[in-house]
């Protein structure tokens, strides 16, 4: 099998600068790509002037580095400490550097080795697998709207316009230590799924089953470009990033 990979990201229609970064790294040595296959990774940072901006780029690039070295670790849990390492990179230079002083990132990172895939997710930034025609939101939002959602204090409607929406329960960088959610997801990969990795700056905007219809077109770049100009046609008030990659055979 192999990966068809695409990705588009946008600073919206309020934002001055793209806080958001992503990642698609799959190694050209063989020995390397058949210990670590593939690896997608999208960070929204957080924190005043570009320090947000720092911090998810900062993640991003331990994650690849970390995850990137082959050993004898499973790829869920290279993938988890990759995740942690991003943590400590982005809480060192923040404690180093005043003017970061309290920068933070989500992160979601998501490996495929032949039809194996693992999750690590800190945030909320989301990853869907897409399969017939159908979305499943592989991660769990860590925010307080999704706390109060699972609790049956508000509708997911609600939570989409609710102004703590922003709030986040959890972040890389923030915090002495980090939980990691993640793991093996049970049943892997067949042939013609999709996956899609997004900021909030979409899901908090087009409905999963939008973002299902749109990433099974057959056209993936046509289908990122749809996807972020109708995040942006609903106000685009944040950053906007999505990836896509499709199992072919």
């Amino acid at each position: 099998m192999t990966l068809t990979l695409v990705a588009a990201t946008d600073v919206g229609l309020r934002r001055e600068h793209n806080e958001d970064r992503f990642a698609m790294w799959s190694p050209d040595d063989p020995l390397l790509a058949e210990c670590r296959g593939t690896l997608l990774v999208v960070a929204d940072g957080m924190g005043g002037s570009a320090a947000g901006e720092i911090a998810s780029q900062l993640a991003v690039d331990t994650v690849v580095a970390s995850y990137g070295t082959c050993d004898d670790d499973p790829s869920d849990v290279a993938l988890r400490r990759a995740v942690e390492r991003a943590h400590a990179a982005v809480r060192a230079r923040s404690q180093a550097t005043p003017s970061l002083s309290g920068m933070g990132t989500t992160c979601t990172a998501v490996a495929v080795r032949g039809h194996d895939l693992a999750i690590a997710h800190v945030g909320d930034s989301r990853a869907y697998l897409i399969r017939s025609g159908q979305g499943r939101q592989l991660t769990s939002d860590h925010s307080l709207v999704a706390q109060l959602v699972a609790h049956r204090l508000l509708t997911p409607d609600q939570a989409r316009s609710d102004p703590r929406r922003n709030v986040l329960t959890r972040s890389v960088g923030i915090g002495e230590q980090l939980q990691v959610d993640g793991g093996r997801v049970p049943g892997g990969l067949e042939t013609g799924d999709t996956l899609m990795l997004c900021s909030d700056g979409l899901h908090g905007l087009v409905a999963d089953d939008e973002l299902a219809r749109l990433g099974a077109r057959r056209d993936l770049q046509a289908a990122c470009d749809e996807l972020v100009a109708l995040a942006r046609s609903r106000g685009g008030p944040d950053n906007i990033t999505v990836m896509l990659a499709r199992v072919e055979p």
